[in-house]
């Protein structure tokens, strides 16, 4: 990344920015039913944060932590995060594997942490 692409990143909105960056991804390489399993998981994942974080800020609104008729939302929500957080990770994992490639790093399993050494 230059500095300009740097400055970009950090000064705009950091949704639009990881929006964009997984708008990226090539998925022409799943196929039919892996799609549209990805779609549904996804879907599913997306409607219940926005489900969980409503039912959450409705109830500090109403100085409740979850209101009893929102654990079902709560439940949605902490399924979709459980989802999506190994999601997040995976892509991080990839990021810095592609990175090292393209800086012909090394990266030596130690003890069951990496260790980085310049190729």
């Amino acid at each position: 990344m230059t500095n300009t692409e740097n400055s970009t990143a950090f000064t705009a909105n950091s949704v639009t920015v990881f929006r964009s960056l997984i708008e990226g991804l090539d998925l022409s390489h799943f196929g039919e039913g892996q799609l549209y399993d990805l779609s549904a998981l996804a879907s599913e994942s997306a409607g219940g944060l926005c489900q969980g974080l409503l039912c959450l800020s409705e109830g500090l609104e109403n100085c409740e932590v979850i209101p009893p008729e929102g654990i079902a939302q709560v439940s949605g929500y902490l399924k979709a995060s459980a989802h999506l957080i190994p999601v997040l990770f995976e892509l991080c994992e990839q990021a810095n594997s592609s990175l090292m490639r393209m800086k012909k790093i090394t990266v030596y399993p130690m003890n069951g942490r990496a260790r980085r050494y310049p190729a």
